[in-house]
């Protein structure tokens, strides 16, 4: 008797229970497969940059929202550790999409060990003393700015774009979590609805410097490229899962994350989740090895008219 037999004969509740086994099985052994296959040498020194907020057919459509992350990011090999508690707001755009404004808080230990002994390519005209010996740095990080919503492209159909400007209110002295840099970035992600609940994403993104903003990093600190990311979603019930790949290329340097979360209900109209991400490049001169979050969202009433969209996703961003 094979397990779908076995599972019609033990009850629906003991059939949901194996289904929900199975798919679990299924997402780990995928992240494993991920992992193997993206481990390779790279180069990091990339400026941290917060995944941009995506748009799916079940936000809704006239309602503000707002969401707080913070993580905790950190590093054996150089002892290296970041507190980052970010606050973002959206706002209705027109009838479908939404604005959005994000600002980070942040608390970066160097452990002896700063950016510009790390990174001294990074040093501009006007580093000078004082950065380097401060081991304990804390205060506000870059102010973003941007813009989500449904586009549609010839052959290729139905995307969900995204568009985030970096204001220039870093610090340089939080390099590579924050810096005084004009980051423009661009990206568009196709999702594929499957049956039982799972769902593709397939992403790609274009990062563009407007120049390093002030004097005290150099422009090479601020290299344009390029993003691609693919994900694995799971809804069950009330509960959302999701595992992403993401790769990034900006100039000669090379960086690879997985990253899992899992968001449930917190009370009426409010979703609560965990994210863990792992660094899969191994590279010595990475920001971080790991990063491990939570994540509180006041989610606003969803538009009968976005229920009811073909595709509807899932409440994770």
């Amino acid at each position: 008797m094979n397990a779908r037999g076995a599972a019609r004969l033990a009850g629906p509740g003991r059939a949901g229970r194996i289904d929900w086994t199975i798919r679990r099985i299924a997402l780990v052994t995928l992240v494993g497969a991920l992992a193997v296959l993206a481990a390779r040498p790279g180069h990091a020194q990339l400026p941290w940059l917060e995944p941009l907020p995506a748009w799916t057919p079940a936000d809704t459509l006239a309602n503000r929202a707002f969401a707080l992350d913070l993580s905790h990011l950190s590093d054996g090999r150089t002892g290296w550790s970041a507190d980052r508690v970010a606050a973002e707001l959206r706002f209705a755009a027109g009838g479908r999409g939404f604005f959005f404004a994000r600002l980070p808080w942040l608390r970066l230990d160097t452990a002896d060990l700063p950016a510009l002994e790390r990174w001294p390519g990074a040093r501009g005209v006007e580093a000078g003393a004082g950065w380097p010996g401060e081991s304990v740095l804390a205060g506000f990080g870059q102010l973003e700015l941007g813009a989500a919503g449904p586009v549609s492209l010839p052959i290729i159909g139905a995307l969900a774009g995204t568009l985030g400007v970096g204001v220039p209110l870093g610090h340089s002295r939080f390099y590579p979590l924050s810096g005084g840099g004009l980051p423009l970035r661009l990206e568009v992600t196709r999702r594929l609805a499957m049956p039982g609940g799972w769902a593709l994403l397939a992403g790609a993104g274009l990062v563009r410097h407007g120049g390093p903003g002030d004097e005290v990093l150099d422009e090479t600190a601020f290299p344009d490229g390029h993003r691609l990311r693919l994900g694995l979603e799971l809804a069950h019930g009330r509960a959302d899962a999701r595992l992403d790949w993401s790769a990034e290329r900006r100039g000669d340097r090379r960086a690879q994350w997985l990253a899992v979360e899992w968001s449930a209900p917190w009370g009426d109209g409010a979703r609560a989740g965990v994210r863990l991400a792992r660094e899969v490049s191994g590279s010595d001169d990475r920001l971080a090895a790991w990063l491990a979050g939570v994540t509180w969202r006041l989610l606003p009433r969803p538009a009968a008219a976005a229920r009811a969209m073909p595709g509807a996703g899932p409440a994770l961003p």
